[in-house]
């Protein structure tokens, strides 16, 4: 019975999270346009609009922000914007009120340089498309680390929601060269910000009376609702791609989760250190997704410079 309530638990959730598009993974995607000026974070420079690569869509870009007082070679955490895979920008920079902007400039205060980038959402392709974009970014940066004196080998990746869930699923991958996405050299480190770990086939057994917006949500992310195509849904999720070659994880949800399923956040670090991958699993008592303001936001982001201190 309590695996059963706990199957239930994650698949009301995610229906929850598809028929929201995650679209309110954090306060920062409403915040009004503030001075560009007073978008730097603290950074000495900010090398925007970087296009990493060209689709049929479009260009993709990132922003580089360079810390004032750094080491040569300097390390690289690379933060991905949530959003339900549908939506969402980069711009991480747009409130610094948000706790993603608050993360951003303690990294950059303590010497690291943090790169935010773009991926195809699912109106423009499905699933694989956003790993292999993320992964490709990546590269592109440790390809030009010269440029930027950045070192490629000591990088950090950082996701929130669905970003959370992308760079996961990276994490679970970088042992893995032949899948989409997989691969991934020189990553030290994975924080993982509330991101959905499991998007199998079982999760919507449990409740196969989804809305029907719900149901087209996840049809635009994988092209098929899970129980069409159980295999397609494993491999999106990252709890079932984890191998024992992950780099150490850092994952941060507030129990009070409104779209996420806090379980699946306890049971994706529990399969990791079943296979000896070091985890550390921060529930924060009482917080929505997204984290919203206020003085918690101090440990959220002490949590997060003192692990990647430790492992980048």
């Amino acid at each position: 019975m309590a695996v059963t309530r706990r199957v239930l638990a994650a698949c009301f959730a995610l229906v929850a999270l598809v028929a929201a598009g995650c679209s309110r993974e954090s306060d920062a995607d409403e915040a009004p346009p503030i001075d560009t000026a007073a978008r730097d974070l603290g950074a000495a420079s900010v090398q925007r609009d970087q296009v990493y690569a060209q689709r049929g869509t479009g260009a993709l870009k990132l922003d580089l922000f360079l810390p004032a007082k750094r080491a040569t070679p300097t390390p690289l955490i690379v933060y991905v914007h949530g959003g339900g895979w549908d939506a969402g920008v980069r711009a991480l920079d747009a409130d610094p009120a948000a706790p993603e902007a608050l993360t951003a400039q303690r990294l950059l205060e303590h010497g690291y340089a943090v790169a935010t980038v773009d991926y195809r959402l699912t109106g423009a392709a499905q699933y694989p498309a956003q790993v292999v974009d993320v992964a490709d970014a990546v590269r592109w940066l440790q390809g030009r680390a010269g440029e930027w004196q950045l070192d490629a080998d000591r990088v950090g990746l950082w996701g929130a929601s669905a970003g959370g869930h992308l760079v996961s699923q990276l994490g679970a991958l970088t042992g893995n060269p032949d899948k989409p996405g997989g691969g991934l050299t020189g990553v030290r480190a994975v924080v993982d910000w509330f991101g959905p770990a499991d998007m199998s086939a079982e999760a919507e057994a449990a409740h196969p009376r989804m809305q029907e917006y719900a149901r087209r949500v996840i049809k635009q992310l994988l092209g098929c609702m899970p129980v069409e195509c159980p295999a397609r849904a494993e491999s999106a999720s990252p709890i079932k791609n984890i191998s024992g070659d992950e780099p150490p994880f850092l994952i941060q949800q507030g129990t009070a989760d409104s779209l996420v399923p806090l379980d699946q956040s306890l049971d994706f670090a529990r399969d990791l250190r079943k296979l000896g991958v070091t985890v550390e699993m921060h529930p924060y008592e009482g917080l929505d997704h997204g984290f919203g303001r206020g003085p918690h936001n101090t440990l959220i982001v002490d949590t997060v410079a003192a692990f990647v201190e430790t492992h980048v």
